[in-house]
């Protein structure tokens, strides 16, 4: 057990559950192993996405980190929030949210790298 992926690990996390009880954060999940997650933040104007999930016993974070223009971003999913930083050098001063649905994070994406 020790050598399981990630994916493997989120994938069997996503098993054990009913379809019906995803929360925002289990759907999130669902498109990072399908791809559509990646493919969102591009349509959305984030530059080379990099996904990252960070899954130990004690916590669970599906982290991305990109670009928009001179920006560098900072995203952090948890399972009930969220906080974006963007920054020209190091995004390190973050806007925590309550994560409600896709959609919302996604707005909420959108309306804050416009507004830069």
């Amino acid at each position: 057990m020790m050598f399981t992926t990630k994916k493997k690990k989120i994938k069997t996390y996503l098993e054990q559950k009913e379809e019906s009880d995803y929360s925002t954060f289990d759907l999130l999940l669902y498109d990072y192993l399908d791809g559509s997650l990646k493919e969102t933040l591009v349509s959305i104007g984030i530059k080379k996405p990099d996904i990252y999930i960070d899954w130990p016993d004690d916590y669970k974070c599906i982290g991305i980190r990109g670009r928009y223009n001179e920006y560098f971003l900072e995203l952090q999913i948890y399972p009930d929030e969220f906080s974006i930083s963007f920054d020209t050098d190091e995004p390190d001063d973050d806007t925590t949210y309550p994560l409600e649905s896709k959609e919302q994070l996604y707005k909420l994406l959108s309306s804050t790298i416009k507004s830069l």
